[in-house]
């Protein structure tokens, strides 16, 4: 799985009557209060959580539960053989995916704000075309999504239980 390093996994010591639902709401607020501006997925198929995710997405944070990783992992579609990136366009994807995930404030909510600061923190001299190549490959990564209007989305967590 691409993004197997945000997915956090939690195992309970103790079980009880709605343990799993209090533990979940526990660390997904943890996880929102350190990235108000991420993208959280709940894999589970209890539709009791729910109402979790209509109360978060009413606060405005993105928020989704599936039954199962299978649209968490769906395959990009295939269309004509592209070129592998080169070492340093590898090494740029990791920096900025990395400095994304870092910046926890203030990211970029548009498209074109999003190649700005990518220019001037990374290559003040690249081009559009290349940083609309870097957006493209952190979206391929699976690590945002530009959504209509090119608004960004930020994908930096996956809890599962």
């Amino acid at each position: 799985m691409e993004n197997a390093a945000s997915i956090q996994l939690v195992r309970l010591t103790t079980s009880g009557r709605n343990a799993l639902d209090f533990a979940l709401a526990y660390y997904v607020g943890r996880a929102v209060a350190a990235d108000p501006t991420g993208h959280f997925h709940i894999v589970s198929k209890d539709t009791g959580f729910d109402p979790l995710i209509e109360h978060l997405r009413s606060r405005h944070i993105h928020a989704d539960r599936h039954d199962d990783f299978a649209p968490l992992t769906a395959p990009t579609p295939v269309s004509a053989p592209a070129k592998p990136p080169s070492a340093a366009q590898e090494d740029l994807l990791t920096r900025a995916s990395e400095h994304l995930r870092k910046l926890v404030t203030n990211r970029p909510k548009r498209k074109k704000t999003l190649i700005s600061h990518l220019r001037s923190r990374f290559d003040k001299t690249a081009s559009d075309a290349a940083m609309l190549d870097l957006v493209d490959r952190l979206s391929k990564a699976g690590r945002l999504t530009i959504r209509e209007k090119d608004a960004v989305t930020y994908h930096d967590q996956v809890l599962t239980f």
